[in-house]
């Protein structure tokens, strides 16, 4: 069988953020100072201003700065600060139009070889081992437990939150990441805690089998003026690997109650995805995305992507994607989460972009 030329790096998801970043500086005792880039232009003529019609041309950017400095052959302090401008899945309790740089990661920790690794701040979640299954697409928006924005602003799903202590260790084929929530003066949490775990079966010639669980709880301190009580969120899914094909599948449910006697809003969403390597420098994707809540803003999506991707370098690249659309508006009835102001369900929509990246 050929070598998998799909980068199967389970590990070093557990540090996302930093995978792809170049080393600027390396030390004798093994600390290093990494930078890492990237700097996109998308023309789309997807539905994000009512008020408006035609192809826009918006551009988005990152930048990150971190490293390691070495304690002993054991331990080593590491870290990691990456801002981003005008991104798809804003943070930070800003307008989605904002052009500010806002913070993506920021956080500082302790990396103990075996021992596993612990991180405090803006950290990249243990949940990307769930999200990132659906996570594919150049230029698609990301739904999965969009309502815990209601109980933290600071949260861009439960990729990122802000005030958050994590644990994450990979024990042979078994990755575990676990946190408390702690939040912080510019957020509306009382506390939080998640877990996840990802266990990759390795059957040779027939491929590599991943499943993933994970599960959320966040708390609301009651000043939120959606008059939110708390949200939960659990998930399970897997992705399979064989030769240059990928396949993906994940459910998961998200359920924000209230303290006025309103009912809970629970979203049930189920995705299915496709990557493969074609050639060298070709691959195509492929997806179908179903969201629907109930009780809540009553929002549906119905999403089915298809993409194209030329890698000009092994960092620079020419997407293209149509999406087709059959969903339905939200009410909004639950501030902050629905997102049907500038991202319109029912309406398709293509993006084509260059992505660079340093």
């Amino acid at each position: 069988m050929k070598k998998t030329r799909l980068a199967v790096v389970l590990p070093a998801l557990l540090v996302a953020g930093v995978t792809q970043a170049a080393t600027v500086y390396q030390a004798d005792d093994g600390s290093h100072v990494d930078v890492y880039g990237r700097l996109g232009f998308n023309l789309t003529d997807r539905d994000n201003n009512p008020d408006q019609s035609g192809v826009d041309g918006n551009f988005d950017g990152r930048f990150g700065l971190g490293g390691s400095q070495t304690v002993n052959d054991t331990v080593s302090v590491i870290g990691w600060a990456e801002y981003q401008v005008n991104a798809a899945e804003y943070a930070n309790n800003l307008n989605p139009d904002s052009k500010d740089l806002t913070a993506r990661y920021v956080w500082a920790g302790i990396d103990a070889s075996q021992y596993g690794k612990v991180t405090g701040g803006r950290v990249a979640s243990g949940l990307i081992m769930l999200t990132d299954i659906a996570d594919v697409f150049s230029a698609s928006d990301v739904t999965i437990a969009r309502q815990v924005s209601a109980v933290d602003s600071t949260a861009t799903q439960v990729f990122r939150q802000d005030g958050t202590l994590q644990y994450q260790n990979t024990f042979g084929n078994l990755d575990v990441s676990t946190a408390y929530i702690f939040g912080n003066s510019t957020s509306n949490l009382k506390t939080g805690y998640n877990a996840a775990a990802r266990y990759t079966f390795d059957f040779g010639d027939a491929g590599k089998l991943a499943p993933v669980i994970a599960y959320q709880y966040d708390k609301s301190d009651n000043m939120n003026t959606n008059n939110a009580k708390d949200y939960t969120f659990w998930g399970a899914g897997t992705r399979y690997y064989y030769n240059n094909l990928m396949l993906g599948a994940m459910y998961s449910e998200g359920q924000l109650a209230f303290n006025n006697g309103r009912g809970d809003s629970t979203d049930k969403v189920y995705e299915l995805t496709a990557v493969y390597d074609l050639t060298a420098d070709w691959v195509l994707r492929a997806g179908y995305r179903s969201l629907e809540n109930k009780g809540g803003d009553e929002t549906e999506y119905k999403d089915t992507t298809f993409e194209a991707q030329y890698k000009l370098t092994s960092r620079s690249s020419i997407f293209s994607s149509y999406v087709f659309r059959d969903g339905k508006k939200g009410d909004g009835s639950i501030a902050g989460t629905d997102w049907n102001g500038w991202n319109n369900p029912e309406e398709d929509y293509f993006n084509v972009g260059l992505r660079y990246e340093f």
